[in-house]
């Protein structure tokens, strides 16, 4: 591959930050490494996770622990049983290492106070991804491949050949370790890395920058057709949408806006039932996958609180999820020590310090108990809605905030005291309200 260019986006990474490097010992993430630590402006630590998967892991994260202390960054260690976890799941390995990977980054920049966590995809990642989206028959989204910067995730060598990087490290004289793994065919990603992207260059010269240019270009697109169709939804009453009007919309707006209304996982099968749903005409009903139900009564189509349980969703700061089953949206804030903290019953502030594992929004539980800050007394979510006449059909619909120990917060009826924000302590702010709603809170 002919790329000789190396123009790493530091931009992505203001000066004064704290910054969270995914560092595996490989060339990409050493490099980034490096890079950071002459950047001389930002405070850098490397966080190190083993997934436990080949006997020379423990041998890789020495490499990485010597390494920091060579050049007096922090070390911030992980591991976790990849193997059992995917099984536990169901899962592939590798969505597996993903997950618990991230789940550990996450983690270890609350812990340790990161403003940001840098990761070292480059520019053969994101075409490998790109190539692999296509096989599988993506929309626009997918084509626009790996994001720069997604939440506190920044990548900065996104644009960035790997074989630009390795002769960084050469010229240099700065080691790296390899995983032995990388050179098996056996994972599609690494027959698409070692014949599929070589011979696209043979054929086609440049073809790895070729594909990053068009994945920036389309991501331009996409941005613009998102915010055509998050703004349509502004329009629209809260907790459904007019079935009229949406089926006036272009496809490429609607299938958008369906995608932020519905929240999750969502398919173009799920569109198109969505959509011929709002063409059925009034008293229309639609289930979906998961226990979403959603009817069409005259012009307005909307889940039902009654059979649309909210399932799992993720929150991280910096982002804003959709919660169609409650008809509102979730905003998560990381705010600086002193910033005023704010609680309501669709407000809460949590402890970075004090939250365990990862933040997600969901239903109540069969046995959930919890008890709201200035109560007394733990007793059953289920006896606290009934308490606050909640009907029983809605309640499977009410948003529950839990952490890796429990429930947090539940919308409506308050927060539990762990986790409580404190003065002079970072905390994240999650904000529940309607898509329409102003939000300036």
């Amino acid at each position: 591959m002919r790329n000789t260019d190396f123009s790493p986006d530091l931009s992505l990474i203001p000066p004064g930050s704290r910054v969270l490097a995914a560092v595996s010992g490989g060339a990409d993430s050493v490099c980034l490494l490096h890079l950071l630590k002459e950047r001389g402006d930002v405070e850098c630590l490397c966080a190190h996770f083993d997934h436990r998967l080949r006997p020379g892991s423990g041998a890789d994260a020495e490499f990485v622990r010597r390494l920091c202390e060579e050049w007096g960054i922090e070390f911030v260690p992980g591991s976790g049983d990849v193997a059992a976890y995917a099984k536990e799941k169901g899962l592939s390995t590798e969505t597996a290492a993903r997950e618990l990977r991230y789940e550990f980054l996450f983690r270890a920049a609350r812990e340790h106070g990161a403003d940001l966590i840098a990761t070292a995809h480059s520019l053969n990642d994101n075409a490998e991804t790109v190539l692999f989206r296509m096989a599988r028959g993506t929309g626009l989204r997918g084509l626009t491949g790996i994001p720069k910067k997604r939440g506190m995730l920044v990548r900065p060598l996104l644009e960035v050949s790997r074989e630009r990087i390795e002769a960084y490290l050469t010229e240099r004289g700065i080691p790296h370790v390899e995983d032995e793994t990388n050179a098996l065919d056996d994972a599609a990603r690494n027959y698409t890395r070692h014949h599929v992207l070589p011979e696209l260059e043979r054929v086609h010269g440049g073809a790895l920058e070729n594909i990053g240019r068009m994945t920036r270009t389309l991501a331009e697109d996409e941005e613009y057709l998102s915010t055509l169709a998050g703004d349509w939804l502004k329009t629209q009453p809260p907790g459904g949408i007019s079935a009229q009007a949406l089926l006036a919309l272009p496809r490429p707006v609607s299938a958008r806006a369906l995608r932020l209304w519905l929240g999750g996982e969502v398919s173009a099968e799920h569109i198109d039932a969505v959509l011929a749903l709002a063409a059925a005409g009034p008293s229309a009903a639609l289930d979906l996958p998961g226990g979403r139900i959603f009817r069409r009564n005259d012009d307005i189509v909307r889940a039902d609180p009654g059979r649309a349980p909210l399932p799992e969703r993720h929150v991280e700061p910096g982002e804003t999820i959709s919660l169609p089953e409650a008809g509102l949206e979730c905003e998560c804030r990381l705010c600086a020590p002193g910033e005023e903290i704010r609680l309501a019953p669709d407000i809460f502030c949590f402890s970075c310090e004090e939250i365990y594992g990862t933040l997600s929004v969901t239903r109540r539980f069969e046995g959930d108990r919890f008890v709201p800050a200035g109560r007394e007394g733990t007793r059953s979510v289920k006896r606290w809605m009934i308490d606050a006449k909640i009907p029983r059909g809605a309640r499977e619909s009410v948003p529950t905030v839990r952490d890796g120990r429990g429930i947090l917060a539940v919308v409506g009826l308050g927060q539990a005291e762990r986790a409580r924000a404190r003065e002079g302590k970072a905390f994240y702010k999650l904000i529940f309200r309607k898509p329409t709603e102003d939000m300036d809170r």
